[in-house]
């Protein structure tokens, strides 16, 4: 199974310019923002001398925000133009001397020479047709102790309760992945935490995303009307660290750790 790509007129695809990067800076909506401030919370404030090796990271919205942290950043994505557009906001942001990129479809071997404080992986295992050989690649990458960090869709979720069971039994989109047609599959805690075992990480921690959706008033007016609560993201800061919120979110955040 080959990897599902955007079509040519996505963000990810575009020739990189001034304006193709403005528009990508637009796209962190709340929902996106609040997920990177979860991030945030995780990775620290100070990054100075850690390595940071950002898998998947498209158009250097994470890796530039670790960059300004201090760290040096490795930033591996399958789309050069995402990467070209990266390197534009890493000069911007004055930083260009802190981002390594890597244009590769398949894992690169030189990556597994290397050692790498902290592993991001986000919104990505959901696209790779082999994600657990991505994960033991990525732990071969990482000493004992080091940090991982992961973010992925659940089904545990009112979202895909709500949205998914519309899509899947009235619309009869039978396959239906969320927002995103190169999606190949769903998790849930509990299928996530073994497969993280498997390939010699310990999951320490978790956060809910998107725990209550934003639209949610939409649904109860059967979609008659666009009403979107931006400030329900709030919940997510203040309680989606907290169980059983940590586990029911439409996204999860997870920190392990390299076993």
């Amino acid at each position: 199974m080959t990897r599902l790509r955007y079509p040519i007129d996505h963000w990810a695809r575009r020739a990189p310019s001034e304006e193709h990067l403005a528009d990508y800076l637009r796209r962190a909506d709340t929902y996106n923002l609040t997920k990177v401030r979860i991030f945030e919370r995780l990775l620290g404030d100070d990054l100075a001398g850690k390595r940071v090796l950002d898998y998947g990271g498209g158009a250097g919205f994470m890796a530039v925000r670790c960059a300004e942290r201090g760290a040096q950043v490795t930033l591996v994505d399958a789309e050069p133009n995402a990467l070209e557009t990266a390197t534009l906001l890493a000069a911007k942001r004055g930083v260009a001397d802190r981002i390594r990129t890597v244009c590769a479809e398949a894992f690169p071997s030189t990556l597994l020479g290397e050692r790498f404080d902290t592993v991001i992986l986000k919104d990505v295992i959901e696209h790779v047709p082999d994600d657990e050989a991505l994960l033991r690649n990525l732990a071969c990458c990482q000493n004992m102790g080091d940090q991982f960090l992961l973010c992925t869709h659940s089904t545990w979720s009112l979202n895909f309760l709500l949205e998914g069971t519309y899509k899947r039994w009235w619309c009869g989109e039978k396959n239906w992945l969320g927002w995103d047609p190169t999606h190949v599959r769903f998790y849930t805690p509990r299928s996530l935490r073994p497969l993280l075992g498997r390939a010699g990480y310990a999951t320490r921690r978790w956060s809910g995303l998107y725990i209550i959706p934003y639209n949610i008033l939409s649904w109860f007016l059967l979609g008659r009307r666009r009403i979107q609560l931006d400030a329900l993201h709030k919940l997510d800061l203040w309680f989606g660290h907290l169980f059983p919120f940590n586990r029911l979110g439409w996204n999860v955040v997870v920190e392990a750790v390299r076993s």
